[in-house]
């Protein structure tokens, strides 16, 4: 095992990703895309070490339609960053990055809800949702997060725990109880887009760095 970044990499990890969040997406060739319906209302280009020639052919597509943006991935940002802005684009987030973990090395058992709390699983297919609520208030959403099968992979997505709740081991749990759920499936790795805040718990939890993401957007007019 052991996943390196790669095209075909990407290509799985928007298609689990769009699929958690109920996105359409499309692949042709280098360029992945997803219509964020519940955000921008438009699409997000996905590329794997895009080529000036790719960033300047986006940059002229995100010119005349600026609710889409575009997410990079690279192993190195600088030259990046630098040849995008050249290209007429402008960093909107650079600090996220892209991890990987062996699906073998995880507790297969099903995590029992942390006192006072309550867990609440959603299926549908390859794809599933885990919240945790107080048990004396379940109207409220505690931590929750997504995990989709594809291919062999199982892809994470927003991985929440809500400012009230935060230190209290509940982002653990949550990730626990979509492991266990994700195991339902023949995955052997996990992928996931981590912030800042989020990079520690999963570096503790044994996920390895696979690569930087960058997004972007067109220059906006003043």
């Amino acid at each position: 095992m052991g996943s390196t970044a790669s095209d075909e990499l990407i290509g799985t990890w928007v298609t689990g990703w769009a699929g958690a969040r109920g996105y359409e997406s499309r692949h042709e060739g280098r360029v992945h895309a997803a219509l964020r319906h519940d955000t921008s209302g438009d699409w997000e280009y996905v590329i794997y070490e895009p080529s000036n020639e790719e960033l300047v052919a986006v940059a002229e597509t995100l010119h005349k339609h600026p609710k889409r943006r575009l997410t990079a991935f690279a192993s190195e940002t600088s030259s990046l960053v630098e040849a995008a802005r050249a290209a007429g684009l402008t960093v909107v987030n650079a600090a996220e990055v892209l991890m990987v973990t062996d699906m073998s090395g995880h507790d297969v058992e099903e995590p029992r809800p942390a006192d006072g709390f309550a867990f609440q699983i959603e299926r549908d297919n390859t794809h599933a949702y885990v919240s945790i609520h107080p048990v004396d208030n379940p109207d409220i959403v505690a931590a929750s997060g997504h995990v989709s099968a594809v291919d062999g992979f199982a892809i994470f997505d927003r991985i929440i725990t809500a400012p009230d709740f935060r230190r209290r081991g509940l982002g653990s749990l949550t990730m626990r109880a979509l492991v266990s759920l994700a195991l339902e499936h023949d995955v052997e790795e996990g992928l996931l887009i981590a912030s800042v805040d989020g990079q520690q718990l999963y570096q503790y939890l044994g996920w390895t760095n696979l690569g930087n993401v960058v997004l972007f957007e067109g220059k906006q007019e003043a």
